[in-house]
């Protein structure tokens, strides 16, 4: 997931005189997801229905201006990584439940049918997970870590991203404490990243430099992000760690206050159909190597899907979701 300026595409309109009122859009979306701007692309061709497509930067920018709105949302539609702090949203009202009809139109794989959560805070559209990203040229085959516990070898040249800017991050840093214990997990870490100036970064992007040109020897990334650089040909291999992968879904939500429920309906069965899911493919960034969730739609090439992947218990990361991107941020961020 790659970090972007804030901008919206009016997917409809030309510029015009500054005195006449633009047309609103039928739907504005908010998200995080390099692969947004493109289906809404394909979403108005196929439809006519028009997006506005908006920004903001990481899923914590996102996050961030849709807490700044508070009572007054600007969005119909929000997409973006990480179960959790869908739950949260949806826990706060900020979302209203995906209608369970529009579950029954989705040719889920059993994958898929796992994400589905049952407080329906989100439509899961395609997951990925978090690896650890090893440079196989700073690395001996022999010395491969196998665990998250084997990133003690590495202390202080572990690359890793922080929770309060990337969704995937807080995902991946709520399952470490599912699988290992709360009090256990941050001794764990504390071990393992003690260079802050590795740890805090901002993006998957940023952690890619960090173990291909920079200090870092490996990385703790979205694999996603591993597998766009391992297409271009770069030196690096994801590994899964033996306690099993926390699954990071791709949420589709819908604003508790939208007046195009309709328009929000017809988007979310667009992204959820093979020519959605093809312009969800269509490029060669982070994001686009997500694995599908829809019967019949395969991944990209080279991308693994055969994963030991574990369910985040999402009412649990949300309660603590401020208790732990607090807690990162004072003992790792600069």
């Amino acid at each position: 997931m790659r970090i972007r300026t804030a901008f919206g595409i009016a997917l409809c309109m030309t510029v015009a005189s500054i005195s006449v009122p633009a047309l609103a859009a039928d739907l504005v979306l908010y998200d995080a997801l390099d692969f947004a701007g493109p289906v809404a692309k394909a979403f108005q061709a196929k439809t006519g229905l028009t997006v506005d497509v908006v920004e903001p930067g990481s899923t914590g920018e996102t996050l961030g201006k849709i807490a700044a709105e508070g009572n007054n949302p600007q969005f119909d539609i929000v997409w973006l990584d990480g179960s959790a702090v869908m739950e949260r949203m949806a826990a706060d009202h900020v979302l209203q439940p995906i209608p369970a009809d529009t579950y029954a139109e989705v040719a889920f794989t059993d994958l898929g049918k796992s994400l589905i959560p049952a407080s329906h805070a989100f439509l899961p559209t395609g997951t990925s997970t978090t690896a650890i990203e090893v440079n196989t040229r700073k690395v001996p085959a022999d010395k491969m870590p196998k665990s998250w516990s084997d990133l003690q070898a590495f202390a202080g040249a572990v690359a890793a991203k922080d929770p309060n800017l990337s969704g995937p991050a807080y995902q991946w840093l709520a399952g470490f404490f599912q699988t290992n214990g709360t009090a256990d997990g941050k001794a764990l870490l504390a071990k393992v990243l003690t260079t802050k100036s590795l740890s805090g970064l901002s993006s998957g992007g940023k952690v890619n430099a960090a173990v291909l040109t920079g200090n870092a020897k490996v990385g703790i990334n979205q694999d996603s992000a591993i597998f766009a650089k391992i297409a271009s040909g770069e030196p690096v291999v994801a590994v899964y760690p033996s306690e099993g992968s926390i699954a990071l879904p791709q949420g589709l939500g819908i604003s508790a206050r939208t007046q195009h429920m309709d328009a929000a309906r017809k988007f979310a069965a667009f992204v959820t159909s093979p020519e959605g899911q093809a312009a969800m493919q269509n490029g060669d960034d982070t994001d686009f190597f997500f694995i599908p969730i829809i019967a019949g739609v395969k991944a990209k090439p080279g991308r693994e899907t055969q994963i030991a992947f574990v369910r985040l218990d999402d009412a649990t990361a949300s309660a603590h979701e401020s208790e732990w991107k607090q807690w990162y941020k004072n003992t790792f961020v600069p």
